[in-house]
């Protein structure tokens, strides 16, 4: 018996299987050539994009510093032009100095007797400071301001004393103001004094260092003496900072019972 014939398959339908696994091969190829990124990943990127802001550089606080030219606003007092109060310097240099604290001076006397003046003699540097550290504390209600005094031997130093001082820097920052400085003299070789030699006390409430030589520069200073203790001449005086060195030396040269030179 004669077996059936088989019918040949069409070439459509032997490339079908190709065609359909090459259709899930694109598909798969183009899915991932165009999948979006995830979530994490943008997280990740902003972090990396995002620029951290430094903070501001605090501006840095200003630090008072000396000028070379000082001239504070003093009132000046005079001993009275007698006898009994022919040494009472130191008196008058005190009220000076505390003039730049306050308008309500107390008297020459009750300044003598807070500094316990010697009529005969006069009053010694550690009683001056005693005297103006207790009325500073009373005027400014307290002792930050202290002054002290010191035995100077050295021009820089006392250089550096009066800018710190009458510049109103160092311990007078938070007063917003200087201070005189009160400097022992022999008196023969400064203005007015004619010769006479004498121990004495001054305040030194103004200077001018543009120079930049002791013989060049010049301080002010008052004057507290009258004709009876041999002064003649005007209640403010100006000098060269090597004249009042001078004076300052022979002082340091003559004197032994007070060894105080500058009070600052």
């Amino acid at each position: 018996m004669q077996s059936a014939s088989r019918r040949p398959r069409s070439r459509l339908h032997l490339l079908l299987p190709f065609l359909l696994l090459l259709l899930v091969s694109c598909g798969q190829g183009s899915s991932l050539r165009t999948s979006a990124p995830s979530a994490t990943s943008n997280a990740a990127t902003r972090q990396v994009r995002a620029t951290a802001t430094p903070p501001p550089t605090p501006a840095p606080t200003p630090t008072a510093t000396a000028s070379t030219t000082v001239q504070l606003s003093v009132q000046t007092e005079l001993e009275p032009n007698d006898y009994a109060h022919r040494n009472y310097c130191a008196e008058g240099a005190i009220a000076t100095l505390l003039s730049t604290w306050t308008t309500a001076l107390p008297s020459i006397d009750a300044i003598g007797v807070a500094a316990h003046v010697v009529e005969s003699y006069g009053t010694i540097g550690a009683n001056a400071v005693q005297a103006i550290n207790a009325y500073l504390e009373q005027i400014t209600g307290t002792a930050k301001f202290g002054y002290t005094g010191t035995h100077v031997t050295s021009l820089p130093a006392f250089e550096s004393e009066l800018e710190t001082d009458l510049s109103g820097t160092g311990r007078f920052i938070a007063a917003g103001h200087g201070s005189p400085v009160l400097v022992h003299v022999m008196t023969a070789t400064l203005p007015g004094w004619d010769g006479y030699q004498a121990h004495h006390m001054i305040a030194v409430f103004g200077y001018n260092f543009t120079a930049g030589t002791p013989a060049g520069d010049t301080v002010t200073y008052a004057e507290s003496a009258g004709s009876v203790a041999g002064y003649n001449g005007p209640q403010v005086e100006t000098i060269s900072l090597t004249a009042l060195w001078t004076a300052m030396q022979n002082y340091n040269t003559d004197i032994t019972t007070d060894p105080v030179t500058v009070i600052s």
